[in-house]
């Protein structure tokens, strides 16, 4: 029987591998100042893996002209985090980050915080609804 973790993580693992290839590709594009290439590059779905900053950068740098000097210091980085999490085993970053739910309520059950000091957003910070004023005399 096989383990679905380690199903996971060779899938994982692939899927990674796959993106530092697209990620050398789009290095070589950038390097041989191909920019026809690297705006098809920009167009794959792929893309939405990489920072919009990262991605910015190598539009900018594909719309350049031939003479620019500029280096695509955002992609580097960002390759080079890449490849460290490659080699340090981890899997490929999702897009979204899975938040934490909290457990469904009861049937009739009210969630009430921990806390009894409830209040209303018009109140002004440091204030709370309960304190009697000082003005009254």
């Amino acid at each position: 029987m096989v383990d679905s973790r380690g199903e996971r993580r060779r899938r994982d693992g692939g899927a990674l591998a796959k993106f530092l290839r697209y990620l050398e590709e789009i290095d070589q594009a950038v390097m041989r100042r191909e920019s026809l290439r690297l705006t098809s590059l920009l167009r794959k779905r792929t893309a939405m893996h990489m920072p919009r900053e990262v991605r910015e950068e190598l539009l900018m740098l594909s719309r350049a002209s031939r003479d620019s000097l500029r280096a695509p210091v955002q992609f580097l980085r960002f390759q080079h985090r890449m490849t460290q999490l490659a080699a340090g085993g981890e899997g490929l970053l999702s897009a979204q980050t899975e938040l934490r739910l909290d457990p469904p309520a009861s049937a009739g059950e009210i969630r009430r915080r921990d806390r009894d000091d409830r209040r209303a957003a018009s109140d002004p910070i440091g204030s709370s609804r309960d304190a009697p004023d000082d003005t009254e005399s």
